[in-house]
């Protein structure tokens, strides 16, 4: 798992609802996260963080990016801030472990 110089983990959120995309937007970074949000994949191209850990997606229906390597996350129906920061950290923690067992 690659993180920023301060260790922390980069998560790119893409969310077409800018209101539930800054709730959780919050919540991650509230949860320790460096977080960049964005309506399309399309408007972070050429943003400051080129390789996320992690892409969570906020009702969006496709997801495509030749040879990205980040973890993505669909953020299911009625999953509250809280939940998602959970599952974002249960999943890069399992990442980070398989990465170290099969290193």
């Amino acid at each position: 798992m690659s993180t920023t110089a301060a260790g922390v983990a980069r998560i790119l959120l893409i969310s077409d609802d800018p209101k539930m995309g800054a709730n959780y937007r919050g919540a991650l970074q509230m949860g320790g996260y460096e977080v960049i949000q964005t309506e399309s994949f399309v408007d972070v191209l050429g943003t400051a963080m080129p390789d996320p850990d992690m892409i969570v997606l906020c009702d969006l229906a496709v997801f495509a990016y030749p040879g990205q390597a980040a973890l993505v996350l669909r953020v299911p129906d009625k999953m509250s801030p809280d939940e998602l920061v959970g599952e974002v950290h249960r999943r890069l923690a399992l990442r980070a472990t398989l990465l170290t067992t099969v290193g």
